[in-house]
């Protein structure tokens, strides 16, 4: 889901040449380099020394374009710049998002945009996936519901929101439906692949049509608006 969720995030976004933007959680710096080779003067913040420091080399060559520092995204208090974005790929369901929405809310500029992917609460198939893996997870990590999303936003003048990602979960299902026939090796990692493009493909088309199915899609995409 990473790779839809960051195009999503970046086509939303429009044309971004220099742009200031701050990146919460940068983690390994994919995001980073998309946004940079988009244009845009970015900061790019983790709380992970680990990740500050990967990002810092795979972005390298983005010198004057790029600043990656270790930075609590619950905190942003200490924000000495403002900026007309602020960008996050699958990081406000690791935050105390009250917290943080405040922090973003003060650094962004007037007429600045928050745009962020996050996986949703509320399908009931990834809620048990969720209990029955909770190695996967971080403490205190969860997907947002309408709920928190609408609190987040009580201070934005406008929210717009995105569901995304709803047919593609039935791709491991049908992978192993044909696994337990028996097809292995690259027959079978060729049906995973072509089924999942179809259902990806599928997937806009069929929200378009079934609107109250979207609360079951995976994830999220969301955008506030300081007017």
């Amino acid at each position: 889901m990473g790779i839809e969720c960051r195009e999503k995030l970046l086509l939303s976004l429009g044309d971004i040449r220099d742009k200031r933007i701050l990146e919460l959680g940068c983690g390994n710096g994919n995001l980073t380099r998309a946004l940079a080779n988009r244009g845009a003067d970015i900061l790019a913040i983790d709380i992970s020394l680990a990740a500050v420091e990967a990002t810092r080399k795979s972005c390298g060559k983005f010198i004057g374009k790029v600043d990656v520092q270790q930075v609590d995204a619950n905190d942003l208090s200490h924000m000495t710049k403002s900026f007309d974005i602020v960008v996050g790929e699958l990081i406000l369901h690791h935050l105390d998002c009250k917290k943080a929405v405040r922090g973003i809310y003060q650094v962004l500029e007037s007429n600045g945009r928050a745009v962020f992917v996050e996986p949703l609460a509320h399908n009931p198939i990834l809620n048990l996936w969720r209990k029955l893996t909770p190695n996967l997870r971080t403490p205190g990590e969860h997907p947002l519901s309408y709920s928190d999303i609408q609190k987040m936003g009580d201070c934005f003048n406008l929210i717009r929101q995105q569901e995304f990602c709803l047919l593609p979960i039935l791709n491991p299902l049908m992978f192993l439906s044909r696994s337990i026939k028996g097809k292995k090796g690259f027959f079978e990692s060729s049906i995973k692949t072509r089924s999942g493009k179809l259902l990806a493909k599928l997937d806009a088309p069929f929200l378009r049509l079934c609107k109250p199915l979207r609360r079951y899609s995976s994830a999220i995409l969301i955008e506030f608006i300081k007017a």
